[in-house]
């Protein structure tokens, strides 16, 4: 007797707004987990027959109503299946229908509960590509086994980039980087057989005109889980934590949005051992500029395809939020390597509000964002150019945590624990309170992690491209890795910036200027479109290239044709709208003149209007430039400006306008790849701790205001503060602040009785008596707008391939948390530095900058671009620390690092024990000990020298009256490079070994007067 086989009905559902159930697939699997076929498939008379393949139908976005699936599960009858489903029966078992009834709580939820899939299967040089038709390709598996089935229908595909995309720009549509070989997204329509299947997009193979057949190349094929997790973040009926399996990679083409709710909690947890479940961000190549190159809005096919969307969790302004995000989040494979707009960036965190008080912990977990790429290079044994995996921006935020009206009480945090690699990593500031926390932390001292800004994905020069003139002034680009979208940024083609040019072309070893905004603007109007034509192959450029007889003169009748419109000097002329190289040749009056110089200039739209007897009032503008090209001459002409008509004789560029393509072009911009972005961007009042961490990238701080200062004096009774601007709306009727002095530490309490605006102008307050006068220029602040740590434990700078970095930067300098010092009277509350290899300078007219604490002997190193001096550093274990680094070595740049530290209002400053690693400065009022301090030895070329290092008494910063250095045992040589008089500089230096040092043979060398009888008795080194 035959035993009845337990076949298994497999319905996927989510649920919508809390209240409709969406069906997202039938199917019918017989007990060995086969499909079963079947032709149609009814529910209370309701037919669905499309998308039968494989025995699954797919039925996604057709509502089916609650009580229609509730009449469905209880009984069977329901359902009617037109081939055979058992052998003995044609009516299924249904085993299992998991729908998510319970209530908000603790627990959990699959995402697969809400319609998500963990479908993700990669294939590496192993796939065929081939355009069938104007809407289809052909994708083949070149292996001897058959791997596709019915399971791929439907799905999405990220294929390598074997596409090269039109130059038009991508209204609407899939979604594509115009001009440039890039990855274009398809969907499978069909399974042929077991080796190929059909993809709903045209791919070329590289070849716009003739498409070709592209072997040995990559695809991963997934299901779209964004509206899986979007449904689940916004179900009535979703638990605290998501699970998932270890291992399973859920993929989301677009950023999937999760609305936070205030007084929420968000879990993201795994099941099982190994490797954490993963959400693979699928927007590779995914093109975000708008149609001019202005980086306002992006187009119609990037929301058709992607979403638009463009942050993961999108937080509330108010209550507590509590996220736990312990899955691995795999960001795009491929990028395009833009200037500035263009590219998809994205953020993790995003909180809008100007304002904000929503607190609690944003933890984050991410040790292996290069998974997938690994994966690549195992299996190709190479890496795809194009490939980066850079991360989203962790967030964007202006403030957070709540206060009492008196002093923050709950902080909002944001903990990055393990790795974040990304071409824009922080961008997170706090512009209102000192409520804000950023956490970067890693494993251990012995497993740092790596917070790396990855600048070689930020494109400042193009290089090997091919360019021709089809006029006068428009230019064509030929290169499958680039177009004009990706040079576009804000001093050229967007923003509202127009200081000086930042970008030019490089063509036949001639270099043209691509002008700024403000050219184009001032001829086109206001926020000009149509003047440079842009698009991905051709631009318009502002100057136009000169042909032999064209005109040059001064025109005040119209803008566009005013070429001519300033006279330096006989010799010296300014050229609008020209692109003049040196050696062309103008004629004037029969004639011929050289030009023998040239140079880039600008001047503001104001200036420019002085040569027009009445300017329009839109030209009395001095926050917009123009930039023209100032000429010399080889003769002087002595003519007025209006009077000289200048005619090209010879021009340089005009062989440029034969209609060729040209190789090894350039497009550039200016300020190298330092300038796009930082590691961090924040404010000089978060509170910013870093522990077991290697950074590469500057941290760049904006300094809003804090605290408002006195504009009068106060004394006696006083009800009202007249105060300057403060900047923000965020002092409130009630808040207690403090009214106090820096120099005298008075200090007093003070009460708002009403709003205050953030407009200078006077601050009502509960009466106060004040003894003692307080100053103008006396402070007024909330301690809740004041951070109170900042910690750099263990911390390393490095290069972005993680060898040791000697000249990274840290500008951050939380000058409230100075101001907490000195309000509270607490000494601890200080910048930290423990160990590690870190720059710090201090800026010494800063009015408030922070107090350094080292222990655990911190190397310094040298920040790029300003002077390296350290204000009273606090040594508190009295290990000292590491100044400076030198290397010279053939075939490497030579580095030599010096450090300058400072002593003031006659601090004492303890250098006990430290190292000299290169020359370090001493300079100031106060004093300096000195005990232990040792010098290592000059290295050339891996020989040690046997020469040492410098101790350098300098005065640079100010003049010094009294200054003090006391010592013991110590090894190093000295150079008094100041004349200080007699008795200002005081030395007493025991047991010390004055060891020869660089450029100072005998270790000691003073400009000083020796012969001064009272020299010895206030320079004594024994």
């Amino acid at each position: 007797m035959n035993q009845k086989k337990k076949n298994k009905l497999v319905i996927k559902i989510r649920t919508e707004d809390g209240s409709s159930l969406i069906v997202e697939s039938i199917q019918a699997l017989s007990e060995d987990g086969i499909p079963i076929e079947f032709d149609s498939i009814q529910v209370n008379d309701q037919e669905f027959k499309d998308k039968i393949l494989g025995g699954k139908v797919e039925v996604e976005n057709k509502e089916v109503g609650k009580q229609v699936l509730e009449d469905f599960v209880a009984s069977s009858s329901g359902l009617l299946i037109g081939n055979t489903i058992d052998q003995e029966s044609s009516t299924p078992e249904v085993q299992s229908l998991s729908i998510p009834t319970e209530e908000i709580g603790e627990g959990y939820a699959s995402l697969e509960e809400f319609g998500g899939e963990s479908f993700y299967k990669t294939f590496w040089g192993s796939l065929t590509y081939e355009k069938i038709d104007e809407e289809k390709a052909k994708v083949s598996f070149e292996g001897e086994n058959e791997v596709f089935d019915s399971t791929f229908v439907g799905k999405w595909l990220e294929p390598s980039r074997i596409h090269k995309c039109s130059s038009e720009y991508p209204e609407t549509g899939r979604n594509y980087f115009p001009g440039a070989l890039a990855v274009v997204y398809s969907r499978v329509l069909e399974v042929v057989d077991g080796k190929n299947l059909i993809v709903d997009f045209p791919y070329n193979g590289g070849d716009v005109i003739s498409s070709k057949a592209i072997k040995n190349q990559d695809g991963i094929f997934f299901f779209d889980n964004k509206f899986a997790i979007e449904s689940w973040s916004k179900s009535s009926k979703k638990r605290v934590s998501l699970k998932a399996r270890s291992g399973q990679i859920y993929a989301t083409l677009g950023m999937p949005l999760i609305n936070v709710e205030s007084n929420s909690s968000i879990k993201f947890v795994m099941e099982g051992q190994g490797l954490p479940p993963a959400i693979h961000l699928m927007m590779s190549d995914a093109f975000t500029g708008d149609k001019h190159g202005k980086g306002d809005d992006s187009s119609a096919s990037f929301k058709e395809t992607f979403g638009d969307n463009g942050s993961f969790f999108k937080l509330p302004d108010q209550g507590k939020v509590e996220i736990d995000f312990d899955w691995q989040f795999i960001p795009p494979t491929y990028s395009q390597k833009v200037v500035q707009y263009g590219s998809f960036t994205g953020l993790f965190f995003y909180d809008p509000s100007p304002l904000s008080s929503q607190y609690g912990l944003k933890r984050v977990r991410n040790y292996h964002q290069f998974m997938i790429r690994d994966q690549m290079a195992t299996e190709l044994g190479f890496i795809r150019e194009g490939v980066t995996f850079s991360m989203p921006n962790q967030g964007y935020c202006n403030g957070g945590g709540i206060h009492d009206g008196v002093d923050i009480i709950e902080f909002c945090t944001y903990r990055f624990e393990g790795d974040w690699y990304s071409k824009d990593p922080n961008n997170m500031k706090a512009r209102t309170s000192g409520g804000l926390r950023v956490e970067w932390i890693g494993k251990s001292k012995e497993q740092r992690g790596n917070f790396i800004e990855l600048e070689s994905l930020k494109a400042y020069r193009f290089d090997n491209l091919k360019m021709k003139f089809n006029s006068s002034n428009q230019i064509e680009v030929d290169d499958p890795n680039f177009t004009w979208y990706h040079l576009a940024s804000q001093e050229w083609t967007g923003g509202t910036s127009t200081g000086y040019e930042a970008s030019h072309l490089e063509i036949g070893g001639k270099r043209i200027g691509l002008n700024t905004n403000g050219d184009f603007w001032l001829v086109y109007g206001d926020e000009d479109l149509k003047g440079r034509d842009f698009s991905g192959k051709t631009v318009n450029i502002f100057d136009r290239i000169p042909r032999t007889g064209d005109v040059i003169r001064q025109n005040l009748e119209s803008i566009k044709d005013n070429g001519l419109i300033g006279k330096v000097s006989d010799h010296i002329f300014e050229v609008w709208g020209w692109s003049l190289q040196e050696g062309d040749k103008l004629s004037y009056n029969g004639e011929i003149f050289n030009v023998i110089k040239t140079s880039r200039k600008w001047k503001s739209w104001e200036s420019f209007s002085n040569q027009y007897p009445m300017p329009p009032l839109r030209m009395k503008r001095a926050d917009r430039n123009v930039t023209y090209t100032e000429i010399e001459l080889d003769k002087g002409i002595g003519e007025s400006l209006q009077n000289i008509v200048f005619s090209v004789n010879s021009s340089s560029l005009e062989i440029l306008l034969d209609g060729k393509f040209r190789e090894d072009c350039s497009a550039v911009w200016n300020f190298g790849n330092d300038a796009p972005g930082h590691l961090i961007y924040t404010d000089f009042n978060v509170n910013l701790i870093m522990e077991n961490i290697n950074i590469h990238g500057m941290i760049r701080s904006t300094s809003k205001p804090i605290f408002a200062e006195t504009t009068k004096t106060l004394k006696g009774e006083v009800s009202e503060i007249a105060v300057g601007n403060l900047g923000s709306q965020i002092w409130k009727s009630t808040n207690k602040l403090k009214l106090f002095h820096p120099e005298t530490g008075s200090v007093q309490d003070i009460e708002l009785i009403e709003d205050f605006n953030g407009m200078a102008g006077p601050l009502r307050i509960k009466p106060i008596h004040i003894e003692n006068e307080l100053p103008v220029g006396s402070i007024v602040v909330g301690l809740f707008s004041l951070c109170s740590e900042a910690r750099f434990e263990n911390v390393f700078f490095v290069n972005e391939d993680l060898s040791p970095c000697y000249s990274e930067r840290i500008d951050y300098r939380p000058q409230g948390l100075r101001i907490r010092q000195l309000l509270t009277k607490d000494s601890s509350k200080r910048v930290k530095i423990s160990g590690g290899r870190i720059s710090w300078y201090s800026t010494i007219n800063n009015r408030f900058e922070p107090e350094i604490e080292l222990n655990e002997k911190p190397h310094l190193i040298n920040p790029k671009s300003v002077v390296p001096v350290i204000l009273n550093p606090v040594i508190s274990d009295k290990n000292g620390a590491v100044f400076g680094f030198q290397r010279k070595e053939s075939g490497m740049q030579e580095i030599f690092i010096t450090h300058r530290v400072m002593v003031s209002n006659g601090t004492t400053v303890d250098l006990s024990n430290s190292v000299l690693a290169s020359d370090l400065t001493l300079e100031g009022n106060g004093k300096f000990i000195l005990d232990n301090v040792t010098t290592r030895n000059f290295v050339n070329n891996g020989k040690d020298s046997g020469v040492g290092f410098n101790l350098i008494i300098q005065d640079k910063f100010g003049v010094s009256d009294s200054l003090v250095l006391e010592g013991k045992q110590g090894k190093s040589a000295i150079m008094i490079n100041s004349p200080y008089p007699i008795g200002v500089l005081k030395m007493d230096l025991n047991d010390w070994e004055l060891k020869p040092g660089l450029f100072n043979n005998s270790g000691f060398y003073t400009k000083q007067n020796m012969g001064d009888p009272k020299h010895s008795e206030f320079i004594k080194i024994n």
